[in-house]
């Protein structure tokens, strides 16, 4: 009986495919949203969503700080078993986030005209479209908190269904409405702004059932002024995750001016084609991201460093995986993308296809990159999450393009793999050098186990068999490391109790796995199960009849502490003995 990690990976896959549909279905709908502008209402039209692009940039923002700070935290609290902590961390970050994205729309409003003037650098061309769309952008901007923020509090809450439904609805009625708007009414560039809106407004009622519903695990509260480091806290905590989006920016301007400068109109054409492939891969970077850090953050809060290390093992095979596939095959096909987007490449000559290549290159550096940054910020280490991002966007990216640009033009497009890999060298040894002071030397960076914990952890099936098993192996550690028969008899038969009932109400009888934590101090012995089930609280279990069941009745007469704590879509059931003093 080992660890295994079952539970982790189950869990990740079922994350990983819900987060796909999310920031898949929106960059999918978002490419789809701009061909239907180009064909339907013309060029001019689609610049003008190019033209708002700093404004999306600033929702992100207010998304990146509240949102990904605050569910990683609200998850990392429920780790700790701190429900008051966790419902304040979802008020925040949904509330807070909805009062700011009004107070930022309203600014909007009252300077829309001038703001319409700025993002466009005074274009009299395109003044007129940037502001019929950017007045449904300010609104779109108030609906993205409740709705994508809800649905990522969802996702953590382990309800798979809504939270796979809520981006389908939401952008399928936003391509529907486009259709409607523009192709068959005729209306401009601003109804495909308000047809977003629409299908934001039509998933605000799919979270209706899941404010009514008793299975979630994040309730609203009235935070107080003394909460107001909490909220500093969910910034540090998501600062990294909106810096994400301010460092593809800042890149992409510079890569614009250096390529403009070096090769003419055919660099604007490269860099447009690469930004188009950037996006296409972006899914999966924020699939594995946005997956990684709510798992990471609940782990850490429970202090599951075997968790924790099982959880970037499959990240970032994953992530390697999926982005090597998708950098070798569109190596293989530079012209045939570029010709998705209208472009011809092949007028540009060879210089395209090397340097579409070498920035494909990128792709899987810049996944793994994704990966340090929410693995980062999931185990406590926000500053050096900001700093990979503020690294990346600035240091190590603008004097290196700037270098190759000066000795090697061809092969400035390599500048996108150096930054992500100089970027994560530069955070690790600052951080290993910094840890090793405080006494930490492990090389992913956990903190050391103390001296007086002794722990047992390992992974089995639901079987009567394998319960049976386990009991002797929990009897077995608590007898070698000295704790009396009368306690250790306790712990057999908490487990005993507690994995036959896991199988038998949480899996309906069906085999599966459930993980067993067992950590030995001075002061107490404390045994954790986790499983992945239905939702089970054993401390108040009722049989069909309406009887409590006898086992969990006895548990509770052997005066032991007994716990229930849903984390992530987990059961988890704490036995807490104390230790006579010695």
């Amino acid at each position: 009986m080992e660890r295994t990690g079952a539970l982790i990976k189950e869990k990740y896959r079922e994350y990983f495919f819900s987060t796909l549909a999310m920031s898949g279905s929106t960059v999918i709908a978002n490419i789809i949203d701009r061909i239907m502008v180009g064909n339907l209402l013309g060029a001019k039209e689609l610049a003008a969503i190019s033209y708002t692009g700093p404004v999306v940039f600033a929702i992100n923002v207010i998304y990146g700080l509240f949102i990904y700070g605050g569910n990683t935290l609200s998850v990392t609290y429920k780790g700790h078993r701190d429900k008051l902590g966790s419902d304040k961390c979802f008020t925040i970050a949904i509330a807070g986030g909805t009062l700011v994205s009004i107070l930022l729309a309203v600014i909007g409003l009252v300077f829309l005209e001038p703001l319409a003037g700025l993002l466009c650098a005074g274009s009299e061309e395109l003044y007129k479209p940037v502001v019929d769309y950017l007045l449904p952008l300010l609104f779109m901007g108030i609906l993205v908190i409740p709705v994508n923020g809800t649905a990522a509090f969802i996702r953590s809450d382990g309800l798979k269904k809504l939270a796979l439904a809520l981006p389908v609805l939401c952008n399928a009625i936003n391509l529907i409405m486009d259709f409607v708007f523009m192709g068959i009414m005729g209306f401009g560039i601003g109804s495909a702004g308000w047809a977003t809106n629409v299908g934001f407004a039509a998933a605000l009622l799919l979270l209706i059932p899941y404010f009514r519903s008793k299975e979630r695990s994040v309730f609203f509260t009235k935070p107080g002024f003394q909460d107001i480091s909490l909220v500093l806290d969910i910034f540090y905590t998501g600062l990294a995750s909106a810096l994400l989006n301010g460092s593809i920016l800042l890149k992409s301007y510079v890569m614009n001016v250096i390529a403009l400068a070096a090769f003419k109109t055919d660099g604007a054409v490269i860099i447009s084609v690469c930004m188009s492939a950037n996006s296409m891969a972006n899914i999966f970077y924020m699939g594995t991201s946005q997956t990684m850090m709510p798992i990471g953050g609940g782990l850490y809060g429970e202090r599951d460093w075997s968790g924790i290390r099982q959880l970037l093992k499959i990240s970032s095979y994953v992530t390697l995986v999926i982005c090597v596939a998708i950098a070798t095959i569109l190596m293989a096909i530079p012209q045939q993308f570029a010709a998705l987007f209208g472009i011809d490449a092949g007028l540009i000559g060879r210089l395209f296809d090397t340097a579409f290549r070498l920035f494909c290159v990128s792709i899987p550096f810049v996944g793994l990159q994704n990966v340090a940054r929410s693995y980062l910020q999931s185990c406590g280490h926000k500053n050096a999450a900001t700093v990979l991002m503020v690294l990346d966007g600035t240091v190590c990216f603008i004097p290196f393009i700037w270098l190759l640009s000066v000795l090697v033009p061809q092969l400035l497009w390599l500048s996108f793999a150096i930054s992500p890999i100089l970027s994560m060298l530069c955070v690790y040894i600052a951080m290993r050098i910094r840890l090793k002071k405080e006494g930490i030397t492990d090389p992913l960076l956990l903190p050391a186990q103390p001296e007086n914990e002794r722990i047992l952890e390992f992974t089995i099936g639901s079987t009567l068999e394998q319960t049976s098993e386990a009991s002797e192996r929990v009897l077995g550690f608590c007898r070698k490391n000295g704790i009396p028969d009368t306690l250790g008899n306790k712990m057999w038969l908490a487990v005993q109790e507690l994995c036959s009932n896991i199988s038998q109400y949480a899996y309906g009888g069906k085999p599966d796995y459930a993980d067993l934590f067992l950590k030995i101090t001075d002061t107490d012995v404390v045994l954790r199960i986790r499983d992945n089930g239905i939702i089970f609280d054993p401390t108040s279990f009722i049989d069909d009849s309406g009887r409590e069941i006898t086992g969990l009745g006895m548990l509770r007469a052997l005066n032991i502490g007994l716990e229930y704590n849903r984390v992530l879509g987990f059961n988890n059931t704490i036995v807490t003995l104390s230790l006579p003093e010695r």
